[in-house]
């Protein structure tokens, strides 16, 4: 998962394409889920509530297939001179967001497949005429607590999202250090 580029070890282009494609669909998904839980019930609700599903269970593929990149390529090690704090915090920091990344849509997905229309329907409709299977089996009387599951975890990610793009901004403009360079297109610029 590393290519070395300018004296960094930086993660390779696979990793790097998850990477941004996810934090866009991501960003997406947090307006997306925003917007659409505050409207009316009706046509233009249920169309972005399509959406919603659709950019989670694209969210949801992509941070499997992420997580299996990852496996498959290791990381770049961080440079030597991070201190072990930060270290042992950017280990915790990308553990935590592969289960919100896959815990996330998993619990929207737990919750839709436990609700009413899983009643009628084997499947839900996503944007384009596509649809998604419900899980089968699941037990109805879980349908609240999936919903809160995935309430606790959207609120987990706002503060994950704070935490990760916070250290990334204090790596590349505070301490200008070589670990913004690991993703592009971030990396330590001279000074002028």
């Amino acid at each position: 998962m590393t290519d070395t580029h300018n004296g960094i070890t930086r993660y390779n282009n696979g990793a790097i394409a998850f990477h941004w494609i996810i934090a866009a669909l991501v960003v997406a998904q947090i307006y997306v889920g925003w917007t659409f839980a505050d409207m009316e019930r009706g046509d233009l609700r249920t169309e972005w509530f399509n959406w919603h599903k659709t950019l989670g269970f694209a969210i949801l593929l992509l941070s499997i297939g992420r997580l299996g990149w990852r496996i498959a390529n290791p990381p770049p090690p961080l440079p030597a001179e991070t201190p072990r704090s930060e270290v042992v915090l950017a280990r915790i920091n990308h553990i935590l967001f592969y289960v919100i990344l896959i815990g996330l849509p998993l619990t929207g997905w737990m919750y839709l497949s436990t609700g009413k229309p899983s009643l009628t329907s084997a499947t839900t409709p996503l944007i384009g005429g596509l649809a998604w299977p419900f899980i089968p089996g699941l037990p109805r009387a879980a349908h609240g607590s999936f919903e809160q599951a995935h309430i606790v975890l959207v609120w987990l990610t706002y503060a994950l999202l704070i935490l990760h793009v916070g250290a990334a901004l204090k790596h590349q403009f505070i301490d200008r250090s070589r670990i913004a360079g690991r993703m592009p297109p971030f990396g330590v610029r001279k000074s002028r």
